[in-house]
């Protein structure tokens, strides 16, 4: 990735996925492949670094470009996780709706 420290706008290489985060309120996502699961409290979703567990209070979508790969949230972001184990996404969602 590169970054100008002279400007507050940065260049993101095609296909990277980068999150970021502002004040635990706001959240971009690229990369996203597809939104498995979503309520207020928990999203998962996929992305090309593997399944992201985002968990939180009165989360919603705020923009969303399937083209493009890119998300945006706004609520309050408690945790954020990685399983880069596709079956264990499975066995969870196995585990909710048996």
């Amino acid at each position: 990735m590169q970054i100008q420290t002279d400007s507050p706008t940065y260049t993101i290489p095609s296909g990277d996925h980068v999150v970021t985060m502002r004040n635990r309120k706001r959240m971009d996502l690229t990369s996203v492949k597809s939104i498995d699961r979503f309520d207020q409290e928990e999203f998962l979703v996929r992305t090309s670094q593997g399944l992201l567990q985002i968990h939180g209070e009165e989360l919603r979508i705020v923009h969303l470009d399937v083209d493009k790969g890119l998300l945006t949230l706004e609520g309050t972001v408690s945790l954020i996780q990685y399983d880069e184990d596709d079956s264990g996404s499975r066995g969870f969602l196995h585990k909710l709706f048996g």
